[in-house]
């Protein structure tokens, strides 16, 4: 199977790094330097995905996604799911406190999933408890897609991906490239036709039908 991740710094969708749990960091290394590059390095990496509204655009980073088994995510809390995105927020150790009962639907592609996306429903409203960059804490309430992005890097960190929610195949998708406009702006995802096989996804992932829908 070839892998069509759009950057080198992306590990493959079978590596065994996205299915672990991530390490959280010890409160006296939060502002320490290494904790900097390891955020300078996800930055540079998202910055550089959010160029091309004619290709996937990145909304959020997990850490291990570039290969860092660490509890650090990117959230762009403007992104809108359309394309538009502007403000890249850095949120270390993460965790998710409270989920509403309301749930709905939306598409979510994954720079580690290579062109598989999908609908998947979750909590429209969340709270969230992380540390700053600075090491502060703190506690933010978000809705609509951006709660969106933050339950699906957090599922990253601990060792989830986006298809272990989707229990109907006609709502796991395969997009191309070229696709992805009209995908992702004009909300192709609600009728969309090319549908990714599960086993097209356990071949991807190199893994059995059972550990894959994990």
């Amino acid at each position: 199977m070839a892998y069509k991740t759009l950057s080198p710094a992306f590990v493959k969708p079978n590596s065994p790094i996205l299915i672990k749990l991530a390490k959280a960091i010890p409160s006296a290394e939060i502002t320490a330097k290494e904790t900097k590059e390891t955020i300078s390095k996800m930055l540079k990496v998202a910055l550089g995905e959010q160029m091309d509204i004619a290709k996937p655009i990145l909304v959020g980073l997990a850490a291990p996604q570039i290969g860092i088994s660490k509890r650090i995510i990117l959230v762009d809390v403007k992104a809108n799911g359309k394309g538009i995105v502007g403000d890249l927020r850095v949120y270390i150790n993460p965790e998710i406190v409270e989920v509403s009962k309301e749930t709905a639907e939306w598409y979510e592609g994954c720079f580690s999933t290579d062109r598989v996306c999908g609908v998947v429903e979750r909590a429209i409203s969340i709270t969230i408890k992380a540390f700053t960059p600075e090491g502060k804490e703190v506690t933010e309430k978000h809705s609509g897609y951006t709660a969106r992005i933050f339950q699906h890097e957090i599922d990253h960190l601990n060792g989830k991906e986006f298809v272990s929610h989707i229990t109907d195949d006609d709502k796991l998708h395969w997009v191309e490239d070229g696709q992805f406009p009209e995908y992702r702006n004009k909300e192709g995802w609600r009728n969309w036709k090319f549908l990714c096989s599960r086993e097209k996804w356990m071949k991807i992932k190199g893994t059995s039908k059972k550990s894959a829908l994990l």
